[in-house]
C-alpha cells in the first residue's frame, strides 16, 4: 500500500491543541479523523503518497523509559517496512506525524503515555517539526536509527543497530547532537567502538562515551571527519584511548 501523510494544517492544528487532547493520546484510541472532521472542521486532512510500505506490529516491554529493550527490534521493523523511504522524503514532518497519530497510535500510548502525568515534552514526540524532533519523534527515530546503521555489507545488515541501541549513550551521543548526518561515518565509527569495546571495557562506560561525543564534536570543528577513510577513523578513535589513558584487557591463556 502507499503511504499517507497529514496535510499541514491539520498538523498544525494537533500540536497547537496537543495538551486539551492529552486523554486521546493516552487512550490510544482512533480519534484523529472524528477530531479533525466535527471539532477542526477539517474534512480532507490526508493525501497519498507514492512512498509503498507495510504496517508492521511494534513490540512494547510496557514501559516509557529512556531506555527500551524494543527499540532495537523496532527500529529494524520500521525501517523494513519502510525501505524505499529516502532521507529526504524522512524529513517530512507531515509523515512521522501521521505515523504517530494513526497508524501506530497504540505502540506510541503504551511505549510513551504509561506515567499517570504527561508532559508537553512527551507530546512532542508526536510530531517532528525538526532535526532534533525528528530524532525524538517516537516513529521517525525507528527508521533513523534502522537507516544510519544497516550495513549491507555485513553478514547481519542490522548488527550495528543492535549495537547501537545496546547502549542509550551511544546513541545520544552519535545522533541526538547532529552527528548522525553522514551515514557511513556513523557505520564506520560504530564498527570501531564495536570491534574495540571488548579489549578496552571502560570505553562503554556512560561518562566515557559521552566524552568520546564531546571528543568527536571539538575534532570536528578542525577536521572534516565525515571525509576520513575507516583507517583513519580508527587512528582518530584509538588517538582519543590512548588520551584517555584506557588499559587494554588482559586476555588469559590457558
Amino acid at each position: 500500500m502507499n503511504l499517507n501523510y497529514m496535510k499541514e494544517d491539520a498538523v498544525t492544528q494537533l500540536r497547537e491543541n496537543m495538551m486539551s487532547n492529552v486523554n486521546y493520546y493516552k487512550s490510544g484510541e482512533d480519534w484523529v479523523d472524528s477530531y479533525l472532521k466535527d471539532t477542526a472542521k477539517m474534512e480532507n486532512w490526508l493525501l497519498e503518497s507514492r512512498i509503498s510500505y507495510q504496517i508492521v506490529e511494534l513490540k512494547t516491554d510496557g514501559s516509557n523509559n529512556k531506555v527500551s529493550k524494543t527499540d532495537a527490534e523496532n527500529a529494524k521493523r520500521i525501517h523494513k517496512s519502510l525501505k524505499t523511504l529516502t532521507p529526504a522524503q524522512a524529513v517530512d514532518p507531515r509523515i512521522w506525524t501521521y505515523l504517530t497519530h494513526v497508524v501506530y497510535r497504540e505502540y506510541m500510548a503504551v511505549r510513551w503515555l504509561s506515567r499517570a502525568e504527561t508532559a508537553r515534552g512527551t507530546l512532542q514526540r508526536y510530531f517532528a517539526s525538526t532535526n532534533r524532533e525528528l530524532i525524538r519523534n517516537g516513529i521517525a527515530r525507528l527508521w533513523w536509527y534502522g537507516y544510519l546503521t544497516y550495513d549491507a555489507t555485513r553478514d547481519e545488515p542490522y548488527e550495528l543497530t543492535d549495537f547501537l541501541l545496546s547502549n542509550q549513550n551511544i546513541a545520544q551521543a552519535l545522533l541526538e547532537r547532529k552527528l548522525g548526518d553522514n551515514k557511513q561515518w556513523l557505520i564506520n565509527m560504530l564498527d570501531i567502538v564495536f570491534k574495540y569495546k571488548n579489549d578496552y571495557p571502560e570505553i562503554m562506560i556512560s561518562n566515557n562515551i559521552k566524552e568520546l561525543a564531546k571528543y568527536i564534536n571539538y575534532s570536528g570543528g578542525v577536521t572534516v571527519l565525515d571525509c576520513l577513510s575507516k583507517d583513519a577513523t580508527e587512528s582518530f578513535f584509538l588517538k582519543w584511548v590512548q588520551k584517555k589513558g584506557f588499559k587494554k584487557k588482559e586476555v588469559l591463556v590457558i
